[in-house]
């Protein structure tokens, strides 16, 4: 088996790719980034909502466990991805010009097979009968984002579309070129976000945020009941956060380079030092030294 793989590995060629230089590589490395961090949030956030095994998570549990996951994932291939893991915020990226349609179909490709990838290993390495977050009877509904049995599609496609425009605002303000001296700790910061929105949002619709999180229960369980309004409420709410934020505080580019501080005063003791100069050199002029 291993002879195998190590044929594959060198035969087709892909050692050679990602060793390699180019755009090809780094477009490879950069989708594989995706995959795996997508996999992750799915495969922790999912296993937080096991409630079969002995311990029954509570509501505060699951948030936290899904904003811990982000925080995860961010730091461990965001130097690499950016960690978008989310098709929702790839495509806020798309509309602040971060990233071009090209690029985010590969994140969005990435991110779902991902997402699939996470879950389908949840599935393999839980129990038979325990991928559950109550009663065997209720697995085919394990970790599947629906809506409160009193909420309309209308509101839960607003709600989602509310708790991803203010995730979104959160990216916009943390890839702002102006917010550069408070971008430390960022994989916390992504986390607690993640986490409240959970809590407050949570109830109402699962709080998903995300099509290819929300994806890859629905489709292991082939429940689709409002499935549309994971794709639509958060990519909705991501296109609308992130072309207000650019088109409201956007910066205007500038074709003159504004003096830096340090700039401004060496000129400033430059000038000093010659008035000085100056100044020495009239009074000798005068008292004819």
């Amino acid at each position: 088996m291993y002879k195998t793989i190590y044929r594959v590995f060198h035969v087709t060629g892909f050692k050679k790719l990602i060793q390699g230089d180019g755009a090809l590589k780094n477009t490879v490395i950069t989708a594989l980034a995706e995959v795996i961090g997508t996999s992750m949030l799915v495969f922790i956030g999912c296993m937080g909502c096991v409630g079969s095994l002995g311990v029954a998570p509570s509501h505060l549990q699951i948030a936290l466990t899904f904003g811990l996951a982000v925080m995860i994932v961010i730091q461990s291939v965001g130097h690499i991805s950016v960690a978008h893991v989310n098709p929702a915020i790839t495509v806020g990226s798309v509309v602040l010009g971060l990233k071009t349609i090209p690029e985010g179909f590969i994140y969005l490709l990435s991110q779902t097979v991902g997402g699939i990838l996470g879950f389908g290993m949840l599935k393999l390495v839980t129990p038979g009968g325990r991928l559950t977050s109550k009663t065997a009877d209720e697995s085919d509904m394990f970790c599947v984002t629906d809506l409160h049995s009193e909420l309309s599609a209308i509101q839960g496609l607003v709600l989602e579309g509310i708790a991803t425009a203010i995730l979104m605002l959160v990216a916009c303000a943390v890839w702002d070129n102006r917010n550069t001296r408070n971008t430390d700790s960022v994989p916390i910061r992504f986390g607690l976000t993640v986490a409240a929105l959970a809590l407050a949002f949570g109830p109402y619709t699962g709080c998903s945020m995300n099509p290819a999180r929300s994806l890859a229960p629905a489709l292991w369980n082939n429940q689709w009941s409002h499935h549309w309004i994971y794709w639509f409420g958060p990519i909705g709410g991501a296109l609308l956060s992130s072309y207000m934020y650019k088109t409201i505080f956007g910066v205007r580019e500038s074709t003159e380079e504004e003096p830096v501080a340090e700039a401004v005063a060496l000129n400033s003791v430059a000038t000093q030092k010659a008035e000085v100069c100056l100044f020495v050199s009239r009074y000798i002029s005068a008292f004819g030294f």
